[in-house]
């Protein structure tokens, strides 16, 4: 089996408006401040996690509501309502400013390590809101892969037996509260590299953990660097 490289990389660490596009943004410090800018709390894990690896970090701070940098050129929530009736020239330098630079830093990084015989494990870290329309989304932890790729399986599967163990009281579901094949940079790279040399794990952290108290999140950081660290390195 070929030595395995670890990836770590947070699409939405931020909520940075850059000072070009401050007007777009006026009078809206609220909404940036909700999961809508960005993925709360997510970005202390994933350094954690990365320094935890001995591995570099790709985080994007600036704001989700600027340009998504976890989808794909073609989606249509790749500009929100902020930026997507901006003139194309416009739109192509936020593209060429921020968005391209930093999928193709994580792209090189794995294929990088791919090409020099290594299998890659991208941990991609995300977090969600404690409710959607109305309705209690119920888990701690969601651990999302492809489960028709047998490597990002087992390793979820094994991951989350280990969590279960670690903290039986956290709750681990696997492919909730999203699908893991939904559009995001890890299927973007899937479709680019071979099930045995790329394994691409999305985590999902339920918002409440960092907007809660300070020591338990602490705790659950510490608990899932650990069990991570664990199962990539036994």
């Amino acid at each position: 089996m070929a030595e395995r490289r670890v990836v770590v990389s947070c699409e939405h660490g931020g909520n940075r408006v850059p000072a070009r596009y401050r007007k777009l943004f006026a009078g809206e410090e609220g909404l940036l401040a909700t999961h809508r800018g960005q993925d709360i709390g997510v970005l202390s894990l994933a350094a954690e996690l990365a320094e935890r690896l001995g591995v570099p970090l790709h985080a994007g701070t600036v704001t989700r509501l600027l340009v998504d940098l976890n989808r794909s050129a073609g989606s249509r929530t790749l500009f929100s309502e902020f930026t997507r009736d901006l003139p194309q020239l416009d739109r192509e330098r936020i593209l060429t400013r921020y968005y391209r630079p930093y999928r193709e830093g994580v792209t090189a990084d794995v294929a990088s390590n791919i090409a020099a015989g290594k299998q890659v494990l991208h941990l991609s870290l995300h977090s969600f809101t404690p409710e959607w329309d109305g309705l209690e989304r119920r888990a701690d932890l969601g651990l999302l892969y492809d489960p028709s790729r047998p490597g990002e399986l087992d390793f979820c599967a094994a991951l989350h037996r280990a969590l279960r163990q670690a903290a039986p009281r956290l709750r681990v579901r696997r492919n909730y509260p999203y699908l893991g094949t939904s559009d995001s940079l890890v299927t973007t790279l899937r479709r680019r590299f071979s099930p045995a040399s790329y394994l691409g794990i999305e985590i999902e952290v339920n918002q409440k953990h960092p907007a809660g108290d300070l020591r338990q999140w602490r705790e659950m950081r510490r608990v899932v660097c650990e069990v991570l660290a664990a199962q990539i390195n036994p």
